[in-house]
């Protein structure tokens, strides 16, 4: 059985066999599945349709014009209506807040040279290192690297290897020395 297919423009059911949307001249693309989290089906193209040159991305887009590369952001493509996979979590909640970590640029924390050492208080965090810790996302996952510090730094209350960066995951406890702590927000459990 073949999957249905819809217009990316419109959101409208296109016949099986059919190449172009009869109101916006867009051709079809696979109609997303009912559970977001389920990956689409792989398509075959009917009899005597090409295939096309751009292969389907990860999440099952098979628009060959697709904006996103075949790969939807998370929210959802409101072209295909497809959704992206949900991403590691994207921010580290301290006592005072959360404190977000975008992709590409890297949360440094410590009590000199770091976007929140104006918020650590040396009377009560004084065993911080000045650059204690990098916190880093690529869009998908995020890391902590310990940068050497004295005093550790604890995932889940386990020491972790300086120098070495380590996944993290929504709902993580990370300290910094003995008494700083973060939990990971933003992602799936």
């Amino acid at each position: 059985m073949a999957q249905p297919m819809m217009c990316p423009g419109c959101k409208s059911d296109i016949p099986e066999g059919v190449q172009y949307c009869s109101s916006c001249f867009l051709t079809p693309v696979p109609k997303p599945a009912a559970d977001p989290t389920e990956p689409a089906a792989e398509v075959e193209p009917p009899a005597g349709v090409p295939t096309p040159a751009v292969a389907a991305g990860p999440s099952g887009c098979g628009d060959p014009d697709c904006v996103h590369a075949g790969v939807p952001p998370e929210p959802g493509c409101r072209h295909c209506g497809l959704r992206g996979r949900a991403t590691a979590g994207t921010a580290l909640r301290f006592e005072w807040g959360p404190v977000p970590v975008p992709p590409g640029r890297p949360l440094v924390v410590g009590r000199e040279q770091s976007p929140i050492a104006d918020r650590i208080d040396p009377a009560r965090y004084g065993n911080v290192s000045r650059r204690h810790a990098e916190i880093s996302s690529d869009g998908t996952s995020l890391t902590v690297t310990d940068l050497g510090s004295m005093n550790g730094t604890f995932l889940n209350d386990e020491r972790l290897p300086a120098g070495r960066a380590t996944p993290l995951k929504t709902g993580d406890r990370v300290r910094f020395a003995a008494r700083l702590e973060a939990t990971v927000t933003g992602g799936p459990e």
